[in-house]
């Protein structure tokens, strides 16, 4: 369909505009109406001015001109706002850009058209005081004209004003002593050329669509200038003299050019001993032929080649390459939403290019360090990344501090923090790659019951259906792989609503849970009563939404069991578990993964593309 550039329906081409790829659905459609308004939704520009010329309607050429500005288009803006005889903005916009000579131009358009207001504007943009004088008096502003001379040093012109003032009937403004001069700055660079614009990848949909009116251009491209060479015969010209006659020796066969050959008298030397700088100049690879400069081949940038020689994220987001790096974590681990990785690529990328300090009153110099310097080469050399798996693990003691303390909200932001920066490590060897899967599936754990225990805590206590609710969930919160430390804490909230809610025999299975732990001394005397008294009744007074025996997985978006044999969504970077419903949504743990995402999982290592 991109290279025959056709689609059925026009289905698709609304499918493709909603999915956010307006660029793609540019290249099929004909009709301009619908052309110029994906154009302006891709920005591209060169598309949007064709199908407005085609359309030539005034609110075309005011949403163009309103997106040609914010692009720094002021060539098309200006084409724009004279289409639609906007004179105001246009006056401002050769202010902006510095064109005096427009702008006189329009100060007297503004007076053909009998546009004061307009006049009187372009007078105050170009500063000419004479002519803001001439405005004022001809529209019977006398006392405006006469203070605008005076004030301006206008002599000849403020005694001339003040003789036409009647004495009994007008009063002469007094002049202002302190008066200022507000003149416009002059432009001291006039802006000839559009604003300079980043430099965009072309995509595949683009270099399709190119590629094919290249066969219709091959005829154009031919140079003039080389038709009509050897193939078409020496007749197709005649070398005629300023009489108008063929030159005789230049005329037939092989007379005319041995006539023309050197003969042996002439001796001409051909060796000669030239300087070594001309031979350089002149020979095969050097820089001039045939009176022009050939420079040397550009190199390719240490960037450059760090995004050809790696897969992994992180090496594209160290050679600035973010677009590249998005799409490997979109492949690899399925993410979507990029917001939560702004900061990380910032700063990933600001770690990775040290400066150092040159001589005093000059820039300073950027590093490009690599991380295989001992046997690398130009051509295979890989950045330094800053960001170690000991430094995430280091990290991840203080998220259990935060846990302990009951800092749930501020632990979850950090565990998510340490989840996002798995996949821009660097590891060596599969031990270091099982330690950061671990190290991925701890926070999920924690994210997954952390967050769920925020949202036992915000809902209410009054009903019983709504108590049997707050049961289940800290229910759940006990089968999340924890640290010994908080899981005691966990068990103790379970154990004490269960008891409350007169679950005893499930009460009594936490129970003991809690004292293989080996908690506390008083803790564990403490559990050891409640235990008793569930022991006289292994009775549950409420059917739950819980079955301890059952193994099950939690829906991080519903916070309900998944038990084992159900359908199960899962996220490609955390793992964590969903309801076959909440496909496609983004991941509650990462919030950047789409979840039920097919992608080709993590990769964080060099051993993992072998």
């Amino acid at each position: 369909m991109v290279r025959n550039a056709k689609l059925v329906g026009q289905s698709i081409i609304a499918y493709l505009q909603k999915k956010g790829y307006p660029e793609v659905a540019l290249h099929f459609v004909k009709d301009e109406k619908t052309r110029f308004s994906l154009a302006l939704e891709c920005g591209n520009i060169e598309v949007a001015l064709e199908a407005a010329k085609a359309l030539d309607d005034k609110c075309c050429w005011e949403k163009l001109g309103s997106v040609a500005l914010l692009q720094g288009h002021h060539q098309i803006v200006e084409m724009c706002y004279q289409r639609t005889k906007n004179f105001d903005k246009l006056s401002f916009l050769y202010l902006l850009t510095g064109n005096l000579d427009k702008l006189r131009k329009m100060m007297k358009i503004a007076e053909i058209r009998k546009d004061m207001s307009g006049h009187y504007q372009g007078a105050l943009y170009l500063g000419d005081v004479g002519e803001r004088v001439r405005i004022l008096k001809n529209c019977g502003q006398k006392s405006l004209a006469f203070l605008t001379a005076a004030t301006h040093g206008l002599d000849e012109e403020a005694e001339a004003l003040a003789a036409s003032f009647d004495s009994e009937k007008e009063t002469l403004p007094e002049i202002d002593p302190d008066a200022k001069l507000l003149q416009p700055p002059p432009p001291i660079m006039p802006l000839d050329t559009n604003w300079p614009l980043l430099t965009v990848s072309k995509g595949f949909f683009e270099g399709a669509v190119a590629s094919k009116g290249k066969a219709g251009q091959m005829a154009a491209d031919i140079d003039m200038e080389v038709a009509g060479g050897e193939g078409w015969g020496e007749d197709a010209e005649l070398q005629l003299d300023e009489d108008g006659f063929l030159d005789a020796q230049d005329g037939f066969g092989e007379e005319g050019a041995a006539g023309k050959e050197e003969g042996g008298g002439w001796e001409v030397e051909e060796d000669l001993d030239l300087p070594p700088e001309l031979e350089l100049a002149g020979g095969s690879g050097g820089g001039v032929e045939d009176g022009f400069f050939v420079p040397p081949t550009k190199g390719v940038s240490p960037n450059q080649v760090w995004c050809n020689n790696s897969q992994l994220p992180v090496d594209h987001i160290l050679a600035g390459s973010f677009e590249t790096a998005m799409r490997l974590l979109h492949d690899q681990v399925g993410v979507v939403n990029f917001r939560p990785y702004k900061h990380l690529f910032l700063q990933t990328f600001t770690r990775g290019h040290p400066c150092y300090l040159g001589l005093p009153s000059l820039p300073s110099l950027r590093g490009n360090p690599q991380r295989n310097w001992k046997e690398a080469s130009p051509k295979s050399s890989l950045p330094a990344v800053g960001l170690k798996l000991s430094d995430l693990i280091g990290r991840l003691q203080q998220c259990y501090q935060l846990t302990t303390g009951g800092k749930f909200e501020e632990a979850v932001e950090k565990f998510r923090a340490i989840l996002l920066s798995v996949p821009l490590l660097v590891v060596e060897n599969k031990q270091e790659i099982a330690e950061a899967q671990q190290l991925i599936t701890i926070c999920r754990e924690y994210i997954v019951g952390l967050t769920m225990e925020v949202e036992r805590k915000k809902l209410p206590k009054e009903t019983l259906e709504q108590q049997k609710r707050l049961c289940e969930m800290a229910a759940y919160f006990t089968h999340c792989n924890l640290q010994p430390v908080h899981m005691i804490l966990v068990l103790r909230t379970a154990l004490n609503l269960f008891f409350k809610l007169k679950n005893f025999k499930t009460a009594a299975v936490f129970a003991r849970r809690l004292l293989e732990l080996g908690a506390k001394p008083e803790v564990a005397q403490q559990t050891r009563k409640i235990l008793a008294a569930c022991e006289k009744s292994q009775l549950d007074a409420h059917q739950l939404n819980y079955n301890g025996h059952n193994p099950f997985d939690i829906c991080a978006a519903s916070y309900t069991p998944l038990y084992r044999g159900k359908a199960v969504e899962r996220c490609p970077l955390s793992g964590a578990c969903y309801s076959p419903e909440f496909k496609g949504q983004v991941c509650r743990v990462t919030q950047a993964t789409e979840i039920g995402k097919d992608a080709l999982g993590l990769r964080i290592s060099p051993l993992q593309f072998r």
